[in-house]
This record gives structure tokens, sequence and C-alpha cells, in this order.
């Protein structure tokens, strides 16, 4: 009886296709992820054209008051509140190498021995690359690398949407000096301070859109917490109480038995530990966690939409190695291009604001 085999060609598909799938599951972000404006890392799809940069267009809220009754419409049309923002692609590339024994395998086979590897050091790349967005400056410099004077521009373009503690009172257009005003008492994270945060943001100018509304007009923001942080959080008097008494009693599903995301007025709350963990394993992470000559402090952003731009150029793809050591080691790697920015506003037709798009940045206490 003749039996038909799977092209190797359609195999190799589903191996992408699903590759894709699990390393951006892995790397945590996943949920916030999407080709819609709505979501806080807005994806955008570009595999065919060509350009080194693509250009992300963003377009505020319209604030004119219109026309009412038999007023003519014609000439009081309002113009567009435009922007945009480019961002750069790399690609980004990794092997392993196999013996003749699995090479003797098919080509899925031999690939399915590679993807746990592979797939584990996209997501933690990706993990890492987003991480970094977060707390980049006006500028795009790395908050790790920037000096004082691009750390002191970014916070006097972001009056509006930085929270240095517990109260705006604290803020200051010296970067530095905000930090100073922390101490490890009043100004760990809390729900005041998530409260606080998310006012900011529906407040500011332009406004932060919620990353979704539900079904009976509730607007919810996600705010991503250093892991010091969020153990100040759980241990606020309030959220415990707010879990104690108004979710679920099982063991299950109320996170004072399990770990898990927090919810209160309207923020949901997602601990990322390498916010905290250096990519190396060694250390903590210079982007997130920081002194201020006093105690240690950290960085946690209330999200709403397009906070960050992902720009998917190639979809992560299976490359091979010519045979090496007189045909007896092959090399199995992958092959991806993206590019990712923190989203501001700037470039546009009323001049370079350079404030953040989508998020809310709040340093706290962070004392181990």
């Amino acid at each position: 009886m003749a039996t038909t085999e799977v092209l190797s060609g359609l195999d190799l598909t589903k191996w992408r296709r699903d590759f894709v799938r699990e390393y951006v599951r892995d790397s945590g972000f996943s949920t916030y992820m999407g080709d819609s404006p709505m979501d806080i890392i807005h994806v955008v799809n570009d595999l065919k054209t060509d350009g080194y940069t693509i250009r992300v267009p963003l377009v505020g809220r319209l604030q004119g008051s219109g026309v009412s009754g038999n007023t003519a419409l014609s000439g009081a049309e309002e113009s567009l509140d435009q922007y945009y923002q480019d961002i750069s692609w790399e690609f980004h590339r990794n092997a392993v190498q196999a013996t003749k024994k699995e090479k003797k395998k098919s080509a899925t086979e031999f690939m399915a021995v590679a993807r746990p590897l592979l797939r584990e050091w996209a997501a933690e790349k990706i993990k890492y690359e987003i991480i970094e967005c977060f707390h980049k400056m006006s500028g795009g410099e790395k908050f790790s690398l920037a000096d004082a004077t691009a750390r002191n521009l970014w916070s006097a373009n972001n009056v509006d949407r930085v929270l240095y503690g517990v109260t705006q009172a604290n803020y200051s257009a010296t970067h530095a000096t905000g930090l100073t005003a922390l101490d490890n008492s009043a100004d760990k994270l809390s729900t005041t301070v998530g409260s606080l945060a998310k006012f900011m943001a529906r407040t500011a100018n332009p406004h932060i859109r919620p990353f979704k509304t539900g079904t009976q007009g509730r607007e919810f923001y996600v705010m991503f917490c250093h892991p010091l942080a969020f153990r100040d959080l759980k241990a606020d008097t309030v959220m415990t109480a707010a879990n104690r008494d108004a979710r679920p009693r099982d063991v299950d599903a109320n996170p004072l038995f399990q770990d898990g995301d927090l919810i209160y007025d309207g923020v949901i709350y997602r601990e990322i530990p390498e916010f905290y963990t250096a990519r190396q394993g060694t250390g903590v992470n210079p982007e997130t966690t920081f002194s201020n000559g006093t105690i240690q402090c950290c960085a946690n952003f209330l999200c709403g939409a397009q906070a960050l731009g992902y720009v998917n150029k190639q979809a992560a793809m299976p490359t091979s190695k010519k045979e090496d050591d007189y045909g007896f080691v092959d090399g199995v790697g992958i092959e991806m291009a993206h590019g990712m920015e923190k989203l501001r506003w700037a470039n546009g037709v009323n001049g370079a604001l350079k404030k953040d798009v989508g998020m809310v940045t709040v340093y706290t206490a962070a004392v181990a």
C-alpha cells in the first residue's frame, strides 16, 4: 500500500510558525503585543517593503468643538494632529551545532532538537530589548548609558507623565533631584502610588489611552513592576485587604496564596523578574535598578496603548550551516529581523514634543 509523506517544506513552514508563536509567548509580553493601535506593544508587520527604517504613524485625538445645528461644517474641518516615529530594524541570529549522528535524522527532527535552545535564546533577547525600551530617554539613549543631560531632558519633557514616589510634589526637571526625594518608607510602591499614576495617565496631555476598556466602560492600565516594588505592593494593607475581601477565597485563584497579577482601581500590576535580574544572571539590571545616593531605587511603568513600537521585518526562519569537520558536524540556527522603540510624540506638525506616548514612569524605593 502506498503512503504519502508530508513534504519537508511544509514541515519547516509549520516549525517556523510554531517557533514564532512560542518564543513570543515565552517572552512574557505576548498578552500585550498586537497589531492594533490599542495594544501596549504595537506590532507593525512589514515583511515585503524595502528600507532600513519603518515609519510608525501616531495620530492625536481630535480636540475641536465641531459644529451644531445648521452651522456649516465646510470650512470648519479640523486638521489631524499627525506625528510619526521611525524605527530601525536589524537582523538577529544564533545557531547550535549537531554531530553526524543527529544529521542523519530528517530536517524536521534535526530542527526539533535545537528548537528549545533557540526558542529560549530568542525569547530572552526579545524580553530584554523590550525592557531596555521601557526606560529609554527622549533621544533614544539607554538609561544605563544616558548622561545627566539626557536624563534631565527626558524628565523635563515628561513632567506630566513621570512620578517620583508617592506625590507629584517630588517632581524635579533634574532627574537626580527627583530620585533623591525617594525614601524607603513613604515612597514604596502602593495602591496609592498606582492610583496617582493612573490619574496622571488620564489627565496627561496628550492623553494616554487605556490598554483596554471593559464592556461597562471600565478602563484598564497595566503597570509592569520591578520585583522588589511588587513585593512592597503585595504587603500594602489596602491591597492585602482587597485580595482578602474581594477576590475568590480558593487557593488556586487568590494572590494571597499564589503568585500572579494583582489588580486594584483599574490598574493591573504585573511583576517582571528581569527588571531586577541582569541578562547574564549576575547582579541587578542597570536599566531599572539603581541608587539615588542613599537607597536602591527602581522604575515601574504604567502603560496604556502604544507604549512601545515593534517592527517585525522578518519572522524567525530556520537556517543551516554547510558541513564542517570533514562532514561530521552540521549547524542549525535561527534568523530574524526586527526593531523596537519606545514611542514618543515627536516629528509632528506641532513640533517635537518628545513626550512618551503610552506610559507613566513611576520611580519607587527598591531596597533589597
